[in-house]
């Protein structure tokens, strides 16, 4: 029984991978053009735009794209989902571009930043709704080609605005857009029969409207929490110490963006294995080791790239953006804390406990909110926000392990957890404090030695997934 799931989850992590992965690694890799061709305050700018964009994306479309999936797979021949979703983006669009002429006319804000924001969060909404409608067809080729086919449409646009044409911060922010509006048009031309291919508006459709927002509604705020926590500290950065402080900490995120990378690929696979699974004592004991496996495998990657920390800095930034190494092992510490609440948090929207997954969302994000204002004005420097946003990640996985063993009977090790948290920890010091790879890299071989028999598990599950492929 146990072979079969991890024969299931193997597969899902593969095309996760491919969907997932590739499109973060592509981003990774230009961080080198980007700290050699932007200077510390247009990357900041750029990043404040990239990140009101996404603040202002759930409300666009009223978080329907995670409703169009949904209810997409119940029946893969209605159309009226996703016509739900743009009818609701239009009457969304029409309303930011209102309140951004306002914010020009009252506030002074530069048009053209607005206009970037307009656009950016406009097509990475109508991009995610597209993308949500294919994958509830289960048209998973044609979701891999896009996300490979944006990233490298964005690379390109990247080379050519940055490099070749010498925009500057324009040339990214055209590229940003760039790789949307690929991944749009792609979709559409793909799925373009299928769309128009039955009548759209009938005497249910106004009912599947209510219901639709019924159930993406309250995924906003969830979402809202989220941003507070994961960009609001840009923000305090930017207010507090200015756009090229703040350039140089968003930097510091490209460095654990391969750590997001390959959360985001076990977490949607992750999902199909915790459906199959939480019923029966059985499942929930597989999925209590698997949770324990990754766990390792995550806190050891995460080990590796606090060591490398250094000379990796070296390879990717330029001279001006090189201090950004300094905030990469916490913001490290910090996606590891993240991937592991957020894994525990699943528990509760299986069991159907949103109530107390929205209110752990809120105390999370008004602990950042304060942290983030306290420790920046403390200490001058981005340092604050990143010491912020790992002890907000540490409360919230606390909170989500606690109610998620609770409401799902599961028994997490959560002590050898906490155990590989403080070793990532002490790395963190040797290396802000010695640079010193070698006396860092202890800490690979602490994680090892606690987890021994999950080295062995996984060996042999890895086996016999090898097998069965052949």
């Amino acid at each position: 029984m146990q072979n079969s799931k991890n024969v299931k989850l193997g597969k899902n992590i593969v095309l996760m991978f491919l969907v997932y992965f590739f499109p973060k690694i592509f981003s990774f890799f230009l961080v080198p053009l980007y700290t050699s061709y932007l200077t510390t305050e247009e990357y900041g700018i750029s990043d404040i735009i990239i990140s009101t964009a996404s603040l202002l994306a759930p409300f666009i479309a009223l978080s329907t794209p995670s409703a169009v999936m949904r209810f997409t797979i119940e029946n893969k021949e209605d159309k009226r989902p996703i016509w739900v979703a743009i009818q609701i983006y239009f009457i969304g669009m029409f309303i930011l571009m209102l309140i951004l002429i306002g914010a020009n006319y009252i506030f002074g804000i530069k048009a053209s930043y607005l206009v970037f924001v307009f656009i950016i969060a406009g097509s990475s909404v109508l991009a995610d709704i597209n993308m949500s409608y294919t994958r509830g067809i289960e048209k998973m080729k044609l979701v891999t080609i896009c996300g490979i086919g944006s990233s490298l449409t964005s690379i390109l646009s990247n080379i050519l605005f940055i490099v070749v044409l010498k925009k500057g911060l324009y040339g990214f922010l055209i590229s940003s857009a760039v790789g949307y509006l690929f991944n749009i048009a792609l979709m559409v031309g793909c799925n373009f029969k299928n769309i128009f291919a039955s009548q759209i508006v009938d005497a249910t459709f106004k009912s599947l409207r209510k219901e639709m927002l019924q159930f993406s509604i309250p995924t906003i705020f969830s979402g809202l929490s989220w941003w507070v926590i994961s960009s609001s500290d840009r923000y305090f950065v930017t207010l507090l110490c200015g756009a090229s402080m703040n350039g140089i900490y968003s930097v510091a995120y490209k460095i654990p963006t391969i750590l997001q990378a390959v959360d985001n690929v076990f977490y949607q696979a992750w999902i199909y294995t915790l459906y199959d699974s939480y019923k029966t004592s059985d499942g929930r004991k597989y999925i209590a080791k698997v949770y324990d496996v990754y766990n390792f495998l995550f806190c050891f990657v995460g080990s590796f790239l606090i060591t490398i920390t250094c000379p990796l800095a070296r390879i990717l930034y330029s001279k001006d953006f090189y201090a950004a190494w300094h905030y990469v092992p916490l913001l490290i510490i910090s996606v590891v804390l993240s991937s592991a609440s957020g894994l525990m948090g699943n528990f509760l929207s299986i069991y159907k406990k949103t109530k107390k997954a929205m209110l752990i969302s809120i105390t999370a994000a008004l602990t950042n909110s304060v942290l983030n204002y306290v420790l920046i004005m403390i200490m001058r420097d981005a340092m604050g926000a990143a010491i912020a946003t790992v002890f907000t990640f540490f409360v919230s996985w606390v909170l989500n392990l606690h109610e998620g063993m609770k409401c799902g009977n599961i028994r997490i090790k959560w002590e050898k957890a906490l155990l590989m948290y403080g070793v990532l920890a002490l790395q963190t010091v040797a290396i802000i404090i010695s640079k010193n790879i070698f006396i860092a890299g202890i800490g690979l071989f602490l994680i090892i030695a606690l987890n021994w028999n999950n080295i062995m598990w996984a060996k042999d599950k890895w086996k016999y997934l090898i097998k069965r492929s052949v």
